[in-house]
């Protein structure tokens, strides 16, 4: 199964760029409980696109957004953190992540 995408709002500036840095916030929540595991808040985090800094659900799921966007990303284990725990994440989570691009 791969990362599922829901545009909440698209976006109306470029569109981001592989291999290059993207600046998002988002808000992390376990699939099965909706329970909060991690947010970006005040900071928002950045990373370079399809350069695997960050799980595979993201650089699939962010693929394509313009900046300004909003998405749902549903991602399975397998494109997630898998069998392994992750902090707040238990083994074999499906994640749901709201993210929006800001440059």
């Amino acid at each position: 199964m791969c990362a599922q995408v829901c545009d909440l709002k698209l976006g109306t500036g470029p569109v981001v760029q592989e291999r290059k840095p993207v600046r998002v916030s988002y808000l992390g929540k376990l699939f099965s409980t909706g329970k909060v595991f991690d947010r970006s808040g005040a900071k928002p985090f950045s990373f370079k696109l399809g350069k695997g800094e960050v799980i595979k659900g993201w650089d699939i799921g962010i693929s394509g957004m313009r900046i300004g966007g909003k998405r749902r990303i549903t991602v399975p284990p397998t494109a997630g953190y898998g069998k392994q725990a992750a902090g707040k994440i238990p083994p074999n989570s499906t994640l749901t992540f709201e993210v929006e691009v800001l440059g």
